[in-house]
């Protein structure tokens, strides 16, 4: 195709306050008269308040850092994880070397291999598409292989679900006769072949078909084979991925439309 140029922090402990006071005699005693002795609920009272007393001094120590009982050996923090808490809200997704990827529907695709190399994204505004990740095989200054992958743009509203095959055959005769072939006398496109697929077990249809021309201003090549490739993996957006390769390019055709094909979903999992 011709080239477009902590967890939250707990709230600080308080201390409770106890408030107490010995339990007043009914009458008072006579001076003279000997202490009557402690009887058991005398003795309950005290112990009551001894107890809260300690308490409260237990939770003053751990309020001031002081130590406290060991902890136990089951729920000590141990590793390279300890003390670290979880990032809350959205995470980028990464694409690892050697794949293409679509992060809003995160689709990672292999990457086809040599010749192939980077022309466009991730994340870039391409032919058809948006969050896209493109390669090329440049054939001359203005004649290309292209391979894309990306979230279907412009087709959104006809691409439905329940008829990928329509929206394919209306993609690529937009794709054919309105955008990449310029300065082109007898333009033609062969019966698209359509094949109903899944793609990691997803519902996907891919259309293959080839594009000739009598001239074509850009190259000297008198084809091109064109795959285009969509699929819904469920995430309020369809996948589209498209391998253009001329003449020029016919070697490394099959290896292209392979990697569209073995594309992933669901490696972002941060996706409403």
């Amino acid at each position: 195709m011709s080239s477009q140029s902590q967890p939250a922090t707990p709230a600080a402990a308080r201390v409770a306050g106890w408030d107490w006071q010995v339990p007043r005699a009914e009458a008072e005693a006579p001076t003279e008269a000997p202490a009557p002795p402690r009887g058991p609920r005398t003795g309950l009272i005290v112990a009551a308040v001894v107890a809260a007393l300690a308490v409260a001094v237990t939770g003053l120590v751990a309020v001031l850092g002081g130590g406290g009982p060991p902890v136990p050996e089951s729920s000590r923090c141990e590793g390279a994880d300890c003390g670290q808490t979880e990032t809350e809200g959205p995470r980028a997704m990464e694409i690892p070397e050697g794949h293409l990827g679509v992060v809003s529907l995160g689709a990672l695709t292999p990457h086809p291999g040599t010749p192939w190399s980077d022309y466009a994204g991730p994340g870039a505004d391409e032919l058809l598409a948006d969050d896209a990740h493109a390669l090329a095989i440049r054939h001359t200054d203005r004649w290309i292989s292209y391979f894309m992958v990306g979230r279907l743009g412009e087709f959104g509203l006809i691409a439905e679900p329940e008829n990928l095959r329509r929206a394919a055959v209306e993609i690529v005769d937009t794709w054919v006769f309105d955008y990449p072939y310029s300065g082109t006398t007898g333009l033609e496109m062969s019966d698209p072949k359509l094949t109903e697929t899944v793609v990691d077990s997803q519902p996907a249809v891919l259309l293959e078909t080839r594009v000739t021309w009598d001239t074509l201003d850009s190259s000297p090549d008198a084809f091109e084979d064109l795959a285009l490739l969509l699929v819904d993996p469920g995430e309020g957006g369809i996948f589209l991925g498209v391998a253009a390769v001329p003449e020029s390019g016919t070697a490394h055709y099959e290896a292209a439309v392979d990697a569209l094909m073995r594309t992933t979903f669901r490696h972002n999992t941060y996706l409403p």
